[in-house]
């Protein structure tokens, strides 16, 4: 009988040494919020090669912001005269809570005409990152 009870007992343990080493579900981290947006000179989602391009968003962190970033990138099924994308990082962000994104830009000289994805990018201290997409339309005037 003690002999029984020794294995009943080291197999509880065993039990419950292994329940314990099981990993806690992740936390549910709020995500930033992007809201507001306005793209292109007069809101028109167009940019001129070369020409002032205007951005307008409301930013909300779930904690704190990281990083704002903007990409403009190709559209797979488009064709283009030859390959372009565009990136800008603002880090002057970072540590907002909520914010209003003003910025003018220039598209650059080498800008490919033609229709590309539009995407703000923020990312949260905590981990976060949310995106927004929008079409635009690029051309030399």
């Amino acid at each position: 009988m003690k002999k029984e009870f020794k294995h009943f007992l080291l197999a509880i343990i065993a039990v419950l040494a292994l329940g314990s080493c099981q990993e806690e579900a992740e936390p549910n981290l709020p995500s930033p919020s992007i809201d507001n947006v306005e793209i292109g000179l007069n809101n028109d989602e167009i940019g001129v090669i070369g020409e002032d391009f205007h951005l307008n968003a409301d930013l909300l962190a779930g904690e704190l912001i990281e990083l704002v970033k903007i990409q403009i990138n190709p559209i797979a099924e488009e064709s283009y005269e030859t390959y372009w994308d565009f990136e800008l990082i603002w880090e002057e962000y970072k540590g907002a809570r909520n914010t209003t994104v003003h910025k003018h830009f220039d598209i650059p000289e080498d800008a490919v005409e033609g229709f590309y994805d539009f995407l703000i990018i923020v990312t949260d201290q905590n981990g976060t990152i949310t995106e927004e997409k929008r079409s635009i339309t690029i051309y030399k005037e």
